[in-house]
């Protein structure tokens, strides 16, 4: 059934992925000060104005790829299947970490205010984690809009809060100003030294303040139109929120905290700042919007998930029954709860399994998500490349960079280049500078899910391979061949529904009418999860041996030909396979669908399409 729920706006979209972002400020100065002292907020700044960059790639990445799945989706549509299921993996990890990570966060900032230490708080923190993982994802069965409105007040609130706590706290520096002591930052860093190995770690470790910056571009179909004025909006939003909070509230941090009480506090700055301004309250506020904005938090590595793997098993690569729904049944239940509910399952057991050792894991969701970027980034740039040797980039020329360096393979544009560069130093610096038990466990997550992912797959094909292959029958002088040739010019015919013989012999009229030398037609069906047991294929193997075949004399080959996944998926994979110039579709029911479709294909391919009425 399909899902007809209202679309998100550039509001909701911007609350989901502010959420994530927004919870930097808890965390982001106390990671800087113990590298690079009191030049923290310096490396906060630099991380706001590259976001501006990651704006621009991001914006021209889904211009080019408007569907969900992020980087999966654009290395998928460049370089192949092995490569996007490594980023796919890559990005579960990084929401299954993201998920547990702040649940436990939440519930700890929760915890220190009602207090708890040692073993009691670590269980009662992880007992607390486990009622924002079930409850979004509950609410996500539902679909993801109704916890992203929640999500999008809380987010809301959170921003609000902080820009008066800037402005309280410019107050307080104003009247203050002799008061505080200033003598305390004629020693930068804690250390005393200040190397060029430490302002690499420093630059590295701010990009931690942009976690959550690629969720838009797992929900991109489900936003509303025009998509990219809502992307566009969205980001900016965002950007400039956080690019206003993070650094004020750093230099505030830093500013008005003394040396000892920020030694004590590195992991709760913010609380900090609040006590000293304005008392218990305002610091049990602060705990307060911490637990609830960590907790949304919760919901972005859910959205991100939940788009992520709904692309995957409509392309073959995830399971087809966790795209099952039951709205049919239960109308309020418009969402995937057998992607939701496992998830919850799976989050909340390495919340219960990571309790106490929460900095391994939340390392190992900064890697995986700089990973993520860097694999975006890269596909920004293979996807641009390859688009423009077909010429077919006016449809998102508002959207593009337009500074390009130009080599003799062709142009690579220089912001996606940037930001892939600065985001792969990031990745290396941070990898370079974790312990082994963070790179056990970030080996480990991402060796199981690609085992996992690869277990599915060669089953699927050999389950394929076993039950169907591919029909090849020569006509005229061919059909007494065995060895039939490979180097005659190929075309594709798309087909899958009940008209087949039709449309089969009007594509062959239609070429014999054209050419009078031979060819081969490619008689192509996907799969697309709709066909598992291969009745169909059997059914157009039947019809092309025993209607089609036996009337032409003609000198051609027909071939049939299935491959699971979605119809865009296999064409790719068939022109690796094939070298093929045109491709042929019956018009169907929908003939807007159809010249959609058509425009798609010959965007992707770089062929001719046909269609046929």
């Amino acid at each position: 059934m399909k899902n007809t729920s209202p679309k998100l706006n550039w509001v909701i979209g911007a609350g989901v992925v502010g959420a994530d972002i927004g919870t930097s400020v808890f965390y982001g100065t106390g990671i800087l000060f113990p590298i690079v002292g009191y030049l923290a907020p310096i490396f906060v700044i630099t991380a706001c104005i590259m976001m501006w960059a990651f704006k621009k790639t991001y914006e021209e990445g889904l211009a080019l790829s408007p569907y969900n799945g992020g980087a999966y989706s654009m290395i998928l549509r460049t370089v192949g299947r092995r490569m996007a299921v490594l980023a796919g993996a890559l990005t579960f990890v990084s929401y299954l970490a993201t998920a547990s990570v702040s649940a436990l966060s939440g519930g700890y900032y929760l915890v220190s205010l009602i207090g708890g230490n040692g073993g009691t708080a670590n269980q009662m923190a992880v007992w607390i984690s486990f009622i924002p993982i079930f409850l979004f994802g509950l609410l996500n069965t539902r679909g993801i809009k109704e916890p992203a409105k929640l999500v999008t007040m809380i987010a809301g609130a959170h921003f609000l809060l902080l820009l008066i706590m800037g402005l309280w706290g410019l107050g307080y520096l104003a009247v203050s100003y002799d008061e505080i002591q200033w003598s305390k930052m004629s020693q930068l860093t804690p250390s005393g030294e200040l190397n060029l190995s430490m302002l690499m770690y420093g630059f590295a470790a701010a990009f931690l303040g942009i976690t959550g910056f690629e969720s838009a571009a797992q929900i991109v179909e489900e936003l509303e139109q025009p998509t990219m004025l809502t992307v566009r909006r969205l980001y900016r939003t965002v950007i400039l929120l956080v690019s206003i909070t993070a650094p004020l509230i750093s230099i505030l941090c830093l500013s008005i905290l003394t040396r000892q009480e920020v030694d004590t506090n590195l992991n709760s700055l913010l609380s900090a700042l609040a006590s000293k301004l304005g008392g218990r309250v305002l610091m049990s506020l602060i705990v307060v919007d911490a637990t609830l904005t960590l907790f949304a938090a919760v919901n972005t590595a859910f959205v991100g998930f939940i788009g992520l793997a709904t692309t995957m098993a409509k392309q073959g690569n995830l399971p087809q029954f966790l795209l099952k729904r039951v709205a049919h049944i239960y109308p309020s239940i418009q969402g995937y709860p057998l992607i939701a509910l496992p998830f919850a399952v799976i989050a909340s057991l390495m919340s219960a399994f990571v309790a106490g050792e929460v900095e391994i894991v939340a390392k190992v969701y900064e890697i995986a998500f700089l990973g993520v970027m860097v694999s975006f980034c890269v596909g920004v740039i293979l996807m641009r490349n390859k688009f423009q040797k077909k010429g077919v980039l006016n449809r998102c020329s508002p959207y593009l960079s337009k500074w390009l360096l130009v080599t003799e393979k062709g142009s690579i544009p220089v912001v996606p280049l940037l930001s892939a560069m600065v985001l792969g130093f990031a990745t290396m610096t941070l990898m370079l500078h974790a312990n082994e038990h963070v790179m056990l466990m970030l080996e480990t997550l991402l060796g199981a899910t690609v085992i996992a992912m690869a277990y599915y797959r060669w089953g699927v094909l050999e389950n394929r391979l076993e039950k169907r292959s591919d029909l090849r029958l020569g006509i005229g002088k061919f059909a007494s061949m065995k060895d039939l040739p490979e180097d005659l010019p190929k075309y594709i015919l798309c087909t899958g529904g009940t008209a087949a013989r039709h449309l089969i012999n009007q594509a062959i009229r239609k070429i014999l009418k054209e050419r009078k030398d031979p060819f081969e037609l490619i008689i192509f069906h996907a799969e697309d999860g709709k066909d598992p047991e291969g009745f169909f294929f059997e059914l157009l193997q039947r019809v092309v041996s025993q209607q089609i075949a036996p009337i032409y004399k003609e000198d051609f080959i027909l071939t049939v030909k299935i491959l699971p996944g979605s119809l865009s998926e296999g064409l790719q994979t068939l022109k690796k396979t094939y070298d093929f110039e045109t491709v042929m579709f019956g018009m169907g029911r929908d003939p807007v669908a159809g010249h959609e479709l058509a425009e798609q294909i010959r965007q992707e391919l770089g062929v001719e399409v046909i269609q046929l009425s």
